[in-house]
């Protein structure tokens, strides 16, 4: 199956089998999950937990910095 990713303003179509969670996602990105809130793509975001399946909907990814 395939979804529509966008990374900041990068959108990238990504093939992963039906049933794939997001976590599935981010390892296919090579992301740290630490470092990343994955949501839907709609005009209301909505977080998609990592243990969650892909809805068949565009997701976005979106990178979070964090300092001490």
């Amino acid at each position: 199956m395939q979804w529509q990713v966008t990374i900041d303003d990068d959108v990238q179509k990504i093939d992963l089998p039906e049933g794939s969670t997001a976590s599935d996602l981010v390892n296919r990105l090579k992301l740290h999950p630490d470092g990343l809130l994955v949501v839907t793509d709609e005009e209301k975001m909505r977080p998609i937990p990592l243990i969650s399946k892909l809805p068949d909907i565009p997701i976005r990814i979106i990178l979070v910095a964090s300092g001490g």
